[in-house]
């Protein structure tokens, strides 16, 4: 029986390779969010009750610091996240949807929780600008995000696994089904949410750099952003085996097979061994600078952009091995539209690019959360 439901009669209308090629940047653009959002978090939380229960006014300083931005790290993650789920959805929409339906619940759970989380965000942003306790709300929202993860964790390994649909289908066809006993889901949703702790290192970095903040939070936040790049990269590492480790015999034979996909993943590790570096020097001199804080944002550009084209060739074997061959979709360009969405997309970046100069100049304003 054919797994995959029937070819969209519709061929799309841009070559397969430039939706790959949008999609590798955007998801690695996304992904740089999430990491950014997932690790403040986390620091911003476990920092505000520490210093809650110590009565640590660098800690207090230091959650309140990373809390006031959150909820514009948030948009970033959702702008950021639409593009790469549409590529996805063109590019693979046979298992995505299928996939999305048969855990079709928690699925669309996800706007509703997305707007839980958001809310939080800006409690705790609130909070934290009053000067009161804001763990709480950075509690739930923590809870709440890392369900997220899950759930996409979840649905675009399902969608890799065509042999698994009927059966949970006949289990629950009303959507309910979240955990499928792949083994790969564990290890991917753990790669994405310990290694943004590591990620988020480098934002703690460039917040240190500012000179509008209580006394002892700079040197605070560059010790702790060298000793969280180092551990959570290795951590990192030691993750990334894990998943591809986990991977069917047949999808790793695939992935060592390619020379492109071998180059990736060496460029991954150099990458991320590089960051392991440059994090355990910086944590001993507890020093650092805008030519430093770009030296490991590059890097870690690169790492992410690597990891997100390994992430492609696990997806790209799997499925091509389960009969669905990315690359034989019928095609028919309409060219004006694709230099059209390209110019758009290039004036989008563009006025990000402006955005964020405007407030890197704006005048500073003091900041103390305690």
């Amino acid at each position: 029986m054919q797994a995959f439901p029937a070819l969209d009669p519709i061929p799309l209308p841009a070559p397969v390779w430039l939706f790959v090629v949008l999609h590798t940047v955007t998801l690695a653009l996304h992904f740089f969010a999430v990491h950014f959002l997932v690790g403040g978090l986390t620091l911003a939380t476990i920092w505000s009750i520490w210093g809650r229960l110590r009565k640590n006014s660098v800690l207090l300083n230091a959650s309140g610091l990373i809390a006031h931005r959150l909820p514009v790290v948030m948009t970033y993650v959702i702008n950021f996240g639409v593009p790469p789920l549409l590529f996805t959805q063109v590019l693979y929409g046979r298992a995505l949807y299928t996939s999305s339906v048969l855990i079709g619940v928690w699925w669309i759970s996800v706007v509703a929780l997305l707007m839980i989380s958001y809310s939080s965000l800006y409690l705790m942003s609130r909070s934290a600008d009053r000067n009161r306790f804001s763990g709480w709300a950075g509690l739930i929202a923590l809870v709440v995000v890392l369900k997220i993860g899950m759930i996409y964790s979840a649905n675009m390994t399902l969608m890799l696994r065509p042999d698994l649909w009927v059966e949970i289908y006949r289990t629950s066809p009303r959507g309910l089904t979240l955990g499928f006993g792949d083994p790969t889901v564990m290890p991917r949703w753990l790669f994405m949410m310990l290694g943004s702790i590591g990620v988020c290192g480098i934002a703690l970095v460039f917040l240190s750099l500012k000179s509008n903040m209580a006394e002892g939070v700079g040197p605070f936040l560059r010790k702790w952003a060298g000793r969280l790049i180092a551990a959570f990269t290795v951590v990192q590492i030691g993750i990334g085996i894990w998943v591809y480790r986990a991977q069917p015999a047949a999808v790793q034979e695939g992935l060592t097979e390619g020379i492109f996909y071998r180059a990736c993943a060496v460029l991954w590790l150099v990458t991320a061994v590089a960051l392991v570096a440059l994090g355990g020097i910086m944590s001993m001199k507890s020093t650092a600078t805008w030519k430093s804080a770009t030296v490991l944002a590059l890097a870690s550009f690169v790492n992410v952009v690597s990891m997100v084209l390994v992430r492609d060739g696990i997806r790209f074997v799997s499925l091509d091995l389960a009969g669905f061959n990315v690359w034989d979709q019928a095609v028919s360009t309409n060219w004006s539209t694709v230099i059209l969405f390209l110019v758009l997309f290039v004036a989008g970046i563009g006025v990000m690019g402006w955005l964020i100069s405007v407030v890197a100049k704006a005048k500073p304003v003091d900041e103390r959360y305690a």
